[in-house]
């Protein structure tokens, strides 16, 4: 949690100790739903709703998690989406995210998630990481992720060599 992800970027605990500088009410409900929307379409497939999500220029990297990284919307859905199964389906549980305004208008989010497939009747791999975002609001008014990290904290020890 202390490495930066890239210069310029704040690490999680640098985000976190930022604590104070929330966004106002309004715009951290909205980026709440944000997030559980980005959970909610992701387990249900749907490509075109995930893609509206994200900036034309976001950024998706999932390499800690062995997920890749993909640019602009519709990569990043049809990344985001190639572990889709209906069959064996996945739940992204993110807590509640921790939310600082940038001086620039912008917010960057910290969010914990539990993530977890259904296989032969039992939940299998347990995948804890946590989202390092940065939102964006357009000239409309409409929040969208312009970056999104995903770093890993620890998998279940039965399931540390797969991913789901």
């Amino acid at each position: 949690m202390t490495d930066a992800l890239a210069p310029g970027y704040h690490t999680a605990v640098e985000s976190a100790v930022r604590w104070a500088e929330v966004p106002p009410p309004s715009v951290v409900a909205e980026l709440q739903n944000l997030v559980q929307a980005y959970a909610l379409l992701t387990d249900e497939g749907r490509e075109a709703e995930l893609a509206a999500l994200f900036w034309p220029d976001a950024v998706w990297d999932g390499q800690e998690l062995r997920y890749g990284v993909a640019t602009g919307p519709a990569a990043i859905a049809k990344l985001v989406l190639a572990h889709f199964d209906a069959a064996r389906p996945i739940i992204h549980m993110p807590g509640p995210p921790l939310l600082t305004a940038t001086p620039d208008g912008d917010v960057e989010g910290i969010c914990w998630c539990l993530a977890t497939r259904l296989t032969d009747g039992r939940t299998a791999p347990m995948i804890y990481f946590y989202y390092h975002d940065l939102m964006r609001c357009d000239a409309e008014g409409h929040w969208r992720f312009a970056r999104r990290f995903l770093r890993l904290r620890f998998r279940d020890a039965d399931h540390a060599d797969h991913t789901p």
